[in-house]
């Protein structure tokens, strides 16, 4: 018999006591307008280090395409970057489009 009054205290105590659950209210988001960053000059810079920048910018968007005449960037790291879509110094949303033109090292 006590095992059973301790079993429903136990089943009273998890259940709350018939009581109802009120979550803690969650802040209602406020719409923020996307902020402008300024692109670097990552010609002449390892494509993963140039990407690996962008990226603790905030820039959202980079691709890596070819110069030389390779199809397609397979490991960032054997590229160096030779061109860029968007100037040094043009300030740009993070989640717009910036490709960096590459060429295979060696």
């Amino acid at each position: 018999m006590r095992r059973i009054l301790m079993l429903l205290a136990l089943c009273a105590v998890l259940a709350g006591c018939g009581g109802t659950y009120n979550p803690p209210a969650v802040p209602a988001a406020t719409p923020t307008s996307p902020s402008a960053l300024t692109v670097p000059n990552e010609v002449g810079k390892n494509a993963a280090v140039a990407l690996d920048e962008l990226h603790k910018l905030g820039f959202t968007n980079v691709d890596l395409g070819t110069v030389d005449g390779h199809e397609v960037v397979i490991l960032p790291q054997n590229w160096t970057v030779r061109t860029q879509s968007a100037a040094p110094g043009t300030r740009l949303a993070g989640a717009a489009k910036i490709v960096l033109g590459c060429a295979r090292n060696g």
